[in-house]
């Protein structure tokens, strides 16, 4: 009888194991360290079973809150949403504030890779990158090639705004002319300067900088920080049919052609979409949440429609793709 009542309790651990193995991860709201100098602020919701995760990485000035509109049609699919503030951004940056040094966006990459291991999330990933976001996306993508299976680049950062690009170098110019002994180097003047654009634009641009009173000098250090990148010279490293790339007809800041010479650096075989969103400002995952998340899941959930590097026009109002005569349903605003 002894032995009988073991065998039965042997089977019934084993069956809670086997059910505890398939259980949904859990989700997670907090701090992880990544360095011994570093944590970053995490919000995590782990996918239903069977179903991808997506890994978001802010615009500029973004933090995890930014998102909201954006994540919550995405979880109610089922699909695993991993958002968190990088140093200088968001809960991150009143835990470490004030930042008074550049932050390097290569510093931004390597604590992705150690918060994706350290959260466990199962590889490839899919990388969503808004604006700044999308640069560092980049750079991780060209870093780790490997890990990749979607590139999600919504009006990313290729290179620096031309507009501010070119004042800064004239304003270097003017200087070198008037004050030819002044010992600054050329990127010495060009930091000095760009923090003067910085704070005489942004609080205007965006007033969300004015939010805390560490925002604002904390934006230019990640600003500081990117300007050199080129991820226009990284598009060969981007895995076959892994790019993504969603342009907002009505961008304030990017132009249309800016992004369209960075497609056109892409290798034929890394496209794997290019959509135009008509009315959408820079901030799509404000402005048009619903559509740019049914978009994201399309492609995450394997689309084959969306793999062949081919050109989109989105209509969010009406929620409709196109592509010639095809028409694909998405999310309606």
């Amino acid at each position: 009888m002894k032995s009988l009542i073991l065998a039965v309790f042997i089977a019934c651990s084993g069956l809670f194991v086997s059910m505890e193995s398939l259980a949904k991860p859990e989700d997670f709201q907090g701090f992880v360290q990544v360095s011994a100098q570093r944590e970053l602020y995490v919000d995590y919701v782990a996918p239903e079973r069977g179903l991808p995760t997506v890994v978001l990485i802010n615009g500029l000035t973004y933090s995890t809150r930014q998102w909201e509109n954006f994540v919550q049609p995405l979880i109610a699919k089922g699909i695993g949403v991993l958002r968190y503030d990088p140093f200088g951004q968001g809960q991150t940056l009143l835990k470490y504030a004030p930042i008074v040094a550049p932050i390097p966006y290569q510093d931004q990459i390597a604590d992705l890779k150690v918060l994706l291991e350290k959260m466990k999330v199962k590889g490839p990933y899919n990388l969503v990158g808004l604006s700044y976001g999308g640069g560092i996306a980049a750079g991780f993508a060209a870093a780790y090639p490997s890990l990749i299976k979607n590139l999600v680049m919504m009006a990313p950062f290729t290179r620096p705004l031309d507009g501010t690009d070119n004042w800064i170098k004239a304003q270097i110019w003017a200087t070198r002319q008037i004050f030819p002994l002044n010992k600054m180097s050329d990127d010495d003047l060009y930091d000095y300067y760009l923090h003067q654009i910085v704070y005489a634009t942004y609080p205007q641009a965006e007033p969300i900088v004015l939010e805390n009173p560490f925002k604002l000098e904390a934006t230019y250090r990640l600003v500081q920080g990117i300007r050199k990148a080129r991820p226009i010279d990284l598009t060969h490293t981007i895995p076959a049919r892994a790019l993504h790339l969603m342009i907002a007809r009505q961008d304030q800041y990017i132009n249309t052609s800016v992004l369209d010479e960075y497609w056109d650096a892409v290798p034929n075989e890394a496209r794997a979409s290019r959509l135009y969103i008509n009315g959408s400002e820079h901030k799509m995952v404000e402005a048009v949440p619903n559509f740019t998340a049914a978009w994201v899941y399309e492609i995450v959930t394997g689309n084959k429609r969306l793999f062949k590097g081919q050109d989109f026009e989105g209509y969010p109002y009406r929620g409709e793709v196109r592509a010639g005569d095809e028409n694909i349903k998405v999310g309606r605003e």
